[in-house]
């Protein structure tokens, strides 16, 4: 008879190290407590009052004289343009033009000649 490799439901199981909060049997967990990553990052700046992510960036036409920044902690961040924008008005544009920005030059959207840079900055870090 070959010797058992699996763990036998008799073991009993060790107690654990460590509890978010005495007397958390028995309760729900919120959002917050069950929340990681960049979800629990966002509900903290927001409960700080922050916005983490720029989620409406707007701002004047990036021309090659004077591009739009682009802000990211990496060397590159996926845009995106609506394209045939020099009027301004992008109401009827109900197709946006999706892109990646480098940092290593910039980037010039092909239906409406606006241009992209990267500026890398620096930025929080987040234990995922």
């Amino acid at each position: 008879m070959m010797p058992s490799r699996f763990l036998s439901a008799r073991v009993p199981l060790p107690e654990p190290k460590w509890k978010q909060q005495d007397d958390i049997e028995g309760t729900i967990a919120t959002n917050m407590d069950s929340a990681t990553g960049l979800e629990r990052a966002e509900m903290l700046a927001d409960m700080e009052g922050r916005n983490l992510f720029d989620d409406a960036p707007i701002g004047p036409f990036g021309t090659a004289t004077e591009p739009v920044e682009v802000e990211s902690i990496f060397d590159e961040r996926i845009m995106g343009c609506p394209g045939d924008c020099a009027g301004g008005d992008t109401r009827a544009n109900n197709e946006v033009r999706w892109f990646v920005v480098t940092s290593a030059k910039p980037y010039t959207c092909p239906t409406c000649d606006q241009v992209f840079t990267l500026k890398k900055v620096a930025g929080e870090t987040y234990n995922f």
